[in-house]
């Protein structure tokens, strides 16, 4: 499990320490009992023995209800419980304990984005950022979310922001080449995605700029990128499946076919991946292996409408109208407009 906050072992405290002032400083028997018991529960906690570590940490916070390391390590193991509500009311807790806050609200946001719930995680991003706007982790968290929203423009600004906080991360290039691409900025998006690549050049980046290649027409860059990602991460199923459909719009239908064989050998599950073989194989006249790989792409997925469709019409090729009629209308009522508009022509 991920961890946001480093959790030490607090030695035990003496009754009396000096500074180098030489002043006194006492501390209090209460103030030793909550931490002998937090460091109790960290032990338990080390041994996954999560239900006895709660409880001291209970115990402790009874005792000092202002013990920071107390509220964190809870709020931990209720993550490692798969309590994620359970940990959100102890982070809000402590964050009205807490001089700054901005890191407890993070934690929250956090835990939102990661539940799916991405308007409460953009309203806790945006509390820890009133707060203290200096945190790039916090600008990102809150451009993930407005992506995740289809709020692109404003995903755009925040992943900005954490650009101008930390210039060196390839992460928040490619989110934000990404937000662009949505907009159908593509030149926008292949200068990120371009230093990105610069600063890191993994397979994802070189995969995302493949597709802004490809949308731009620039088969042959996307290409190129594709197969970089491939040579850089050879089980990167989503590549081949790129470059495949690059090399079906530049009719090179054998090679096609040879990309997607390797998708579904990586991926068996890829209803895609057999959707667009079934494409291939249509334009090779091998009508059979198409409607086999288009029944497995529905099997795997259901709603996919682009299958019906592609089967109906190879349907139609083997002479099968009535059948291919019956898959033109299901394509139309999973929203495709061919579907419609085959259905509409030809099944009266």
């Amino acid at each position: 499990m991920k961890k946001y906050f480093f959790i030490t072992l607090f030695s035990l405290i003496t009754s009396v320490s000096f500074a180098q002032n030489s002043k006194i400083i006492v501390v209090s028997k209460q103030t030793q009992q909550a931490e002998h018991l937090y460091n109790e529960a960290l032990t338990l906690y080390n041994q996954k023995k999560y239900d006895a570590a709660v409880s001291y940490l209970n115990s402790a916070l009874k005792v000092n209800s202002n013990l920071k390391n107390a509220y964190i390590l809870l709020a931990n193991i209720q993550q490692d419980k798969g309590e994620p509500q359970e940990a959100i009311k102890t982070w809000i807790n402590l964050a009205g304990k807490m001089q700054y806050k901005d890191s407890a609200y993070y934690m929250v946001s956090k835990i939102y984005y990661d539940l799916g719930n991405y308007t409460s995680a953009l309203e806790y991003a945006q509390m820890a950022i009133d707060i203290d706007s200096s945190n790039y982790k916090t600008h990102y968290l809150k451009g993930l979310s407005n992506f995740n929203l289809q709020q692109y423009e404003k995903a755009i600004e925040d992943f900005t922001d954490a650009i101008t906080l930390k210039e060196t991360s390839a992460e928040l290039y490619n989110d934000r080449a990404s937000a662009q691409y949505k907009l159908g900025k593509y030149q926008d998006a292949i200068a990120d995605y371009n230093e990105a690549i610069r600063i890191n050049g993994i397979s994802l980046y070189y995969n995302n700029r493949g597709n802004a290649e490809y949308t731009l027409g620039n088969f042959d860059q996307a290409i190129d990128d594709f197969s970089t990602a491939i040579q850089l991460e050879d089980t990167n199923y989503q590549a081949y499946i790129n470059r495949g459909i690059v090399k079906l719009a530049s009719s090179d239908f054998y090679e096609a076919v040879e990309d997607f064989n390797k998708c579904i050998q990586l991926d068996n599950k890829s209803s895609v991946g057999f959707n667009y073989r079934g494409i291939a194989y249509f334009k090779l006249k091998k009508y059979q292996e198409a409607i086999n790989d288009f029944d497995k792409a529905i099997i795997l997925n259901p709603k996919y409408g682009e299958a019906y469709l592609h089967r109906g019409n190879t349907k139609e090729m083997l002479r099968e109208p009535q059948m291919a009629c019956e898959d033109w209308l299901n394509a139309a009522k999973l929203g495709i407009t061919k579907g419609k508009e085959y259905a509409n022509n030809q099944c009266k």
